[in-house]
């Protein structure tokens, strides 16, 4: 059986993204030419798919990042039985429990070394809590609001994760907070405490 015949083509293409490239197949042992066909098989075959590889890898590191902070995977109406149940039982020590897990989340963006902590922190709170249906972050003049709306989350959960948000602000430096919270609805708006410096 012959096998056929390879045409080779010159394309044009940025220098630092030729470099990295190049870079990335030294290390896994190949070659440019093996790995730049590799990105065009992979993009010919998510088009065929109907995938936008922006959108996946986006995905990607949204589950990555949520594990990395201590999130896990789990099924909706089962975590909201469960805060429910715990919720129910003993109010105030699992309010207290929310709050502090907001702060040491906020904790964790504050001390990882990122240029803006609070602006990382916006953007995967509203990448991991998609089960909102509305999630709005307004940061202004040392201001900062949230607003949540989720006709789904039960009055447990609701005030649950206004707790965890309430820990957060402060840990990043929020303070004087004003909230409403009723089932399934949640606005907060606080003010940057000042510092004696």
């Amino acid at each position: 059986m012959k096998k056929a015949k390879i045409k080779r083509k010159t394309f044009a293409a940025r220098e630092d993204l030729l470099d990295m490239i190049s870079e990335m197949a030294k290390k896994r042992g190949t070659s440019l030419y093996g790995m730049v066909n590799e990105v065009f098989e992979l993009t010919i075959l998510s088009e065929e798919l109907g995938v936008n590889l922006r959108n996946l890898l986006e995905e990607r590191r949204v589950l990555k990042g949520a594990r990395e902070v201590g999130f896990v995977l789990g099924l909706e109406n089962l975590w909201y039985d469960m805060a429910e149940a715990v919720y129910s039982q003993n109010k105030r020590e699992v309010l207290k429990t929310w709050y502090e897990a907001g702060t040491w989340l906020a904790k964790r963006y504050l001390s990882s070394g990122i240029d803006n902590p609070f602006l990382v922190f916006r953007r995967d709170l509203e990448a991991f809590t998609s089960s909102a249906s509305e999630l709005d972050i307004g940061q202004a003049e040392g201001e900062v609001s949230i607003r949540v709306i989720s006709p789904r989350f039960p009055e447990s959960y609701t005030f649950l994760l206004a707790a965890f948000l309430e820990g957060a602000l402060a840990m990043f430096g929020y303070g004087d907070i004003e909230k409403e919270v009723l089932r399934g609805t949640i606005r907060l708006k606080a003010r940057r405490k000042e510092t004696n410096g």
